[in-house]
């Protein structure tokens, strides 16, 4: 069994379960029974690369071209929010289709990235050049203390060791360089509402499952300290809760991962569209309001931690 990275221990026990959103095949949480951290139970099935393919296709550009330009706008509002600093060097680890880095580039850094997917990478190169590595953030020789900011947006659930990357992101960090991190936040009152059908579990993708405490504890077994911490995203906040509530009505659990996948002739054929149209109008207001709320008591769907050297 697999060591706790936050604490060391092995005592795991079964937290919840929950289904692939795409396929409906069962996974278990388990928890450590320790500091409390969870991870989805199964590494063979994520060890075949199965759970990465969207619609045929691992490609980053493809798979969200539909909502292509609405997410590139909530890119352009991270970059502005993150950078408070004078323009130096970047590295966005799990960059996507390069649209982050690329804001950032646009603001005068000097950007890098990393992929795992040869495929997503190749997309990424067409925004960055060859500044795109493939392969985990320790195997792709960066030399240390080169970077002014170091960037994980909901990539570190998604790792087979997140202590051995925020490990080597302290290394490459120089001195007076910052990381941030951005993860669903398992302690928040969505989670705790939808259990199992809670949108951000995203079984069997989501590996590790974090809250400000676990979180915290990794980071300063890797030599880093919480800087800020910030409890509202309205990337992926309220929309948890509008899925989490189509699902506890019985219309499932993958509207929007869909509509963000899919061409909207697909999506506006299916009879059950036109059900989530006035679930999705009649709880937007609602659950924005609750989220806020839930960001004001420090239980918001996401939460954001800016890490510095210790």
């Amino acid at each position: 069994m697999t060591s706790c990275p936050a604490c060391g221990s092995k005592g795991w026990r079964e937290y919840v379960r929950s289904a692939d959103m795409y396929t409906g095949t069962p996974h278990a949480l388990l928890c450590c029974g320790q500091c409390g951290l969870a991870k989805t139970a199964g590494e063979e099935q994520r060890a075949s690369g199965h759970a990465y393919v969207y619609g045929g296709s691992s490609d980053a550009g493809r798979r969200f071209g539909p909502m292509q330009r609405a997410l590139r706008a909530f890119r352009e509002v991270r970059a502005a929010r993150v950078i408070s600093e004078k323009p130096g060097k970047a590295l966005d680890v799990g960059c996507g289709d390069g649209s982050f880095p690329e804001a950032l580039a646009r603001r005068g850094w000097k950007v890098s990235g990393t992929e795992l997917s040869e495929s997503i990478a190749a997309t990424a190169r067409t925004r960055l050049g060859d500044n795109v590595r493939v392969g985990n953030i320790h195997e792709v020789g960066f030399d240390a203390a080169s970077f002014d900011l170091i960037t994980f947006w909901h990539v570190l659930e998604h790792l087979d060791d997140p202590t051995v990357a925020l490990a080597e992101a302290r290394r490459l960090l120089k001195a007076d360089g910052k990381v941030v991190v951005s993860v669903p936040n398992i302690e928040s009152w969505q989670a705790r509402l939808f259990g199992g059908d809670w949108l951000h579990l995203d079984v069997p993708r989501h590996r590790w499952h974090f809250g400000l405490r676990t979180l915290t504890a990794i980071a300063d077994r890797c030599g880093l300290r919480v800087d800020q911490v910030r409890y509202f995203s309205l990337e992926y906040g309220p929309i948890a809760i509008v899925q989490g509530i189509a699902t506890k009505i019985g219309l499932g659990h993958s509207f929007f991962t869909r509509l963000i996948r899919q061409s909207p002739l697909q999506l506006i054929s299916e009879p059950l569209f036109w059900v989530h149209v006035p679930v999705v109008t009649l709880s937007a207001l609602p659950s924005l309001l609750l989220e806020l709320l839930a960001a004001l008591f420090k239980r918001g769907g996401a939460i954001e931690l800016v890490l510095r050297p210790k």
